[in-house]
């Protein structure tokens, strides 16, 4: 496989468009899809094209990086970014949004390339994080889980249980959203308030006779597990990036 990496560009100031473009320009597996000088078009621009990662100008007029970042953590969590600012002291603020990085402008060509090569091993390296596992705190110490023998994670009452394959099951002293950050890497989908699912594993998605309800069948999982009406739009619309068709 040759890697490539489809890159949108958002800054408000053209100079740094186009001395960022430059600079990417020097490694040839990057592919530069785009370029957006306000925060306004990032959303249309995703709907319609596929991106692996977004260099995001945290200070612009109008919306501002965090507010688009915070967009595409909820509707896009496949996408990586990396934030670029003038100013340190704003990357504080940023890590909330899980990026891959902080570059101060003007951006150093050897802190570029570091950051893309990580990036480039994020995303080719995705086989390997599903097959990996993982230490999870568990009532009476830690357990270390297969990722791929997790078929979902429920929230019942206050405990939170991680179901397994061959019939296993495990309390979680962690919470459910401490969990969702956790799992988000390795591709999992907080369906409904209750419940973490992989998205690989979805089978089927159903809506009752009135459309008032949604539910998932997951493969090899008997139960059917609720989809809440607000997350069925965000799941397909992942699927689709995903590479997924519906007709």
């Amino acid at each position: 496989m040759n890697p490539q990496l489809d890159v949108l560009l958002v800054d408000d100031e053209k100079i740094c468009l186009d001395i960022l473009k430059s600079n990417l320009n020097v490694f040839s597996y990057v592919n530069v899809v785009g370029e957006i000088n306000n925060g306004e078009d990032v959303v249309g621009f995703l709907q319609k094209n596929r991106v692996d990662l977004i260099f995001l100008d945290i200070e612009m007029e109008g919306i501002s990086g965090f507010e688009i970042a915070k967009h595409i953590q909820l509707t896009y969590p496949d996408i990586m970014i990396i934030f670029l600012t003038g100013h340190v002291n704003f990357a504080l603020d940023g890590y909330e949004y899980q990026p891959v990085d902080f570059l101060i402008k003007p951006v150093n060509l050897l802190r570029l390339e570091q950051v893309l090569s990580r990036v480039k091993d994020l995303k080719y390296n995705y086989k390997e994080k599903k097959e990996a596992q993982i230490g999870v705190h568990v009532e009476g110490g830690l357990e270390i889980i297969n990722v791929s023998d997790i078929l979902y994670i429920e929230k019942v009452g206050r405990k939170i249980y991680i179901v397994c394959k061959n019939d296993e099951k495990f309390t979680s002293s962690d919470s459910l959203q401490k969990l969702e950050g956790i799992f988000a890497e390795y591709n999992f989908f907080r369906s409904h308030q209750s419940f973490l699912v992989p998205i690989d594993k979805i089978k089927s998605i159903h809506i009752d006779e009135f459309k008032r309800a949604y539910t998932l069948q997951l493969k090899d999982v008997k139960e059917i597990l609720p989809l809440s009406r607000g997350k069925y739009s965000e799941l397909k619309e992942l699927l689709i990036r995903k590479g997924m068709k519906f007709y």
